[in-house]
C-alpha cells in the first residue's frame, strides 16, 4: 500500500473511532440541560447511558457475523450513515421517550463502528506490525476522553445542547463520504450463510474464551476506577471540579502518548509480554495510590497509571484480532465488545457498593486484585498468535 493511501486509511479509522468514542462522553455535561428541557430527573436522564450500552452490546452480537459475511467496509459505511441520521433526528427530538430510543439506536451504530474499525486494522495490516497501527487508531479513544467533555460543554454553552448532536451528525456525514475512498477489504473465503452458533465456538475454545474474560475485567475495572476517582479526590484533598479536570486532562495526554508508543513496543517485544507487564504494573500502582498525598508525586502516579492502561489496551486489542481467522474476526470482536460493556455494568455496580462500605480503598483493591487475576489467566491460557 502506498504511503499516501496508508495515511488516508489510518486517518479515516482514527476519526471514525473518535466519533464513536466521543459520542457518549459529550453527553455527560449535557445531563442538567436535558433534565431541565424534558422535565425529567437527572437520575432518569442517566438511563440514556445504560440503554446506549445495552443496545450496543446486544445488537452487535447480531451484526458481528454479518460483517464477516458481507465485509466490514460495507457495514462501516452503513454505520456512519445510520449514525448521521440518528444524530440529526436527536437534534430535532421533542420528547424524552423519543430521545431514549434515538440514543439506543446510536449505541448500535457506535458499537458497529468500533467493531468494524478494530476489525479493519486486523484485515489490512499483518500481525507483525499491527500493534503500531492499532496504537495510533486506539489513541483516538483518549483524544475523545480529553476533548469530549470540554467540547460538549463549550458547544452547549455557546449555542444549545441540540447543537452537539447537529455537529456530530455533520461529522458522521462527512466521514461517510470519506469512507467511499477506503480501499477494498481483502477478499475472504466466506462460508455460505451466517452462522450465529459461532459464538458457542468462541466460548468453547480456551484462548478466545479467556480473552473475553480479560476484556470483561479490563474494561469494567478501568471505568470503575475512573468513576469513583473524582469523588475520592474531592473528599480526600478538597479539590474543585476544575482542579480535578486537570488531572483527567493530564491522564488523557499520558494515555494518548502511550498509545502512540505502545504499538511499536508490542510489535518488537510481543503483545503478550506487554500486556502481562503493564497490567501487573497497573495493579501495583493502584494498590499504592492512597499512600500519596496531593502533589506532584500523586500526579506522576496518575500519569503512570494512564500509561499502563494505554499499553495494555493496545497490546490486548491487537492480540485479539489475531486469535481467530479473518472469516470470524467481526463476530469475535462484536462478542468482545459485548463482554466489555457487560464488564463495565457489573464492575461499576460492585465498586459502588464497595465505595459506600469501604471507601475508595475498596474500589482500588477490587480493580487491582482483578487485574492480578487477569494476568494469571492470561499467562496460563493465552498464547502469542503465530
Amino acid at each position: 500500500m502506498r504511503k499516501a493511501r496508508l495515511i488516508f486509511l489510518i486517518s479515516a479509522l482514527f476519526l471514525i473511532l473518535f466519533l464513536a468514542s466521543a459520542d457518549n462522553q459529550m453527553l455527560i455535561p449535557l445531563l442538567p440541560a436535558l433534565s431541565s428541557d424534558f422535565g425529567v430527573a437527572v437520575e432518569e436522564v442517566a438511563w440514556l447511558f445504560s440503554l446506549y450500552a445495552i443496545s450496543a452490546s446486544v445488537f452487535n452480537l447480531l451484526l458481528g457475523p454479518l460483517t464477516d459475511r458481507w465485509g466490514r467496509v460495507l457495514f462501516l459505511k452503513l454505520g456512519l450513515i445510520g449514525f448521521s441520521v440518528l444524530a440529526f433526528a436527536t437534534y430535532r427530538v421533542t420528547t424524552y421517550g423519543d430521545l431514549l430510543w434515538l440514543r439506543a439506536g446510536t449505541g448500535i451504530a457506535s458499537g458497529l463502528l468500533s467493531t468494524c474499525t478494530a476489525g479493519l486494522v486486523g484485515d489490512f495490516f499483518p500481525y507483525q506490525r499491527r500493534g503500531r497501527i492499532m496504537g495510533i487508531v486506539l489513541s483516538s479513544y483518549f483524544v475523545a476522553l480529553i476533548l469530549g467533555l470540554p467540547l460538549g460543554t463549550w458547544i452547549a454553552e455557546g449555542w444549545h445542547w441540540r447543537t452537539v448532536f447537529f455537529c456530530s451528525g455533520m461529522l458522521a456525514a462527512a466521514l461517510a463520504l470519506v469512507s467511499l475512498g477506503l480501499p477494498r477489504q481483502p477478499d475472504l473465503k466466506q462460508s455460505e450463510g451466517v452462522q450465529f452458533k459461532i459464538y458457542l465456538d468462541f466460548l468453547r475454545e480456551r484462548d478466545t474464551r479467556s480473552a473475553l474474560v480479560v476484556s470483561f475485567v479490563v474494561a469494567g475495572g478501568t471505568l470503575a476506577f475512573l468513576v469513583f476517582l473524582s469523588n475520592y479526590l474531592h473528599q480526600s484533598f478538597g479539590l474543585s471540579p476544575f482542579e480535578i479536570s486537570w488531572i483527567f486532562l493530564t491522564a488523557g495526554i499520558a494515555a494518548f502518548l502511550g498509545s502512540l508508543v505502545s504499538g511499536w513496543v508490542s510489535d518488537r517485544w510481543s503483545k503478550r509480554r506487554v500486556f502481562l507487564v503493564f497490567n501487573s504494573l497497573f495493579a501495583l500502582a493502584l494498590l499504592g495510590i492512597q499512600q500519596f498525598s496531593w502533589g506532584a508525586a500523586l500526579m506522576l502516579v496518575f500519569f503512570f497509571i494512564s500509561l499502563c492502561v494505554s499499553f495494555r489496551q493496545t497490546a490486548l486489542h491487537t492480540l485479539q484480532t489475531e486469535l481467530v481467522t479473518e472469516q470470524r474476526r467481526g463476530a469475535y470482536l462484536a462478542l468482545r465488545n459485548s463482554a466489555s460493556q457487560l464488564g463495565i455494568a457489573v464492575f461499576v455496580l460492585v465498586a459502588g457498593s464497595l465505595n459506600r462500605q469501604l471507601g475508595f480503598g475498596g474500589v482500588t483493591a477490587l480493580v487491582a486484585l482483578s487485574a492480578v487475576g487477569t494476568s494469571l489467566l492470561f499467562f496460563k491460557t493465552i498464547r502469542e498468535p503465530g
